[in-house]
């Protein structure tokens, strides 16, 4: 077994309680991105992926955090750029305390590395269009950009953007970090009001754009097979998918195309391996 399908298969485990979690607690959550691609063209994993994304709400997003910090502290730690300041992203990760997933973009930065799951928070939008959405989505990008540079100490890039990271990094420091995250997460929520009819994903790399529907889309969510279990997707997946995946998206790419995008340096289940594999072992005996 290779380590992408070891750490396939960790993150199941991992998703697996989380969702028991979500249902138990009345949290919402959805199969994203490249996950539900893969519910629905693979009926799992898409083969190369590396990840497990999920999306859900940010009261939601708070809610299980809460339980997750008191009931579950020593298993899981919901990394922030607040409680670890080296962490890069404007996503909350769910990792799995006393695993490695050292991915080489960040194998420098002093942070946790555990085994994880990507939240994406999503974000309700008053109206569809107009001059101030496109503004805060220019800003946002701004903002991420200013991240990356000042967070990220070993981003694999080409040598010119490497040699441009390296000049400006040194004037990232004349502001705050906390101040720049704070200033992501206002634009982020800045029309998060009661009525909103529309949804959107302004922290994912999908970009905002293609994840704009209506809250429809969403919705109480369908269960769909994902591997061995069944996972809650976006009521109308397939409206997500055509927007952001364009309409062929049951296409497989060609094979220079299938990876991750992710090198990584390290794989360690820890204290989960034995359970894990051999729950894997006995399902694959029983699918026999």
């Amino acid at each position: 077994m290779d380590d992408t399908r070891k750490l396939q298969l960790t993150q199941l485990y991992v998703m697996k309680e989380i969702a028991q979690i979500c249902e138990a607690n009345h949290i919402c959550y959805y199969l994203c991105g490249g996950s539900l691609l893969g519910a629905i063209r693979h009926g799992g994993f898409i083969p190369w992926d590396d990840d497990l994304d999920i999306t859900m709400y940010r009261e939601d997003i708070k809610k299980l955090t809460e339980i997750l910090e008191h009931d579950y502290p020593d298993k899981y730690f919901v990394q922030t750029p607040q409680n670890d300041p080296q962490y890069a992203r404007y996503i909350p990760k769910i990792r799995l305390n006393g695993t490695v997933q050292l991915e080489e973009d960040y194998a420098l930065n002093d942070m946790n590395h555990g085994i994880y799951i990507d939240i994406f928070p999503l974000d309700h939008v008053t109206k569809p269009g107009g001059a101030g959405l496109v503004l805060r989505g220019k800003l946002l990008r701004m903002l991420f950009a200013f991240k990356t540079v000042r967070c990220t100490k070993n981003k694999q890039t080409t040598k010119l953007k490497k040699a441009l990271m390296a000049i400006l990094k040194p004037f990232t420091y004349l502001v705050p970090m906390s101040l720049i995250d704070k200033m992501f997460d206002w634009l982020c929520t800045a029309s998060d009001k009661p009525g909103a009819a529309y949804t959107t994903s302004f922290a994912s790399h999908y970009l905002w754009k293609r994840q704009l529907v209506d809250n429809a889309v969403y919705g109480e969510g369908v269960f769909h097979d994902f591997e061995d279990t069944k996972f809650r997707i976006p009521s109308q997946y397939e409206v997500l998918l055509i927007q952001i995946f364009g309409t062929k998206y049951m296409e497989l790419p060609p094979e220079e195309k299938r990876n991750s995008g992710h090198v990584l340096l390290k794989i360690d289940l820890g204290e989960y391996e034995k359970a894990i594999l051999e729950g894997q072992s006995n399902y694959d005996e029983v699918c026999e």
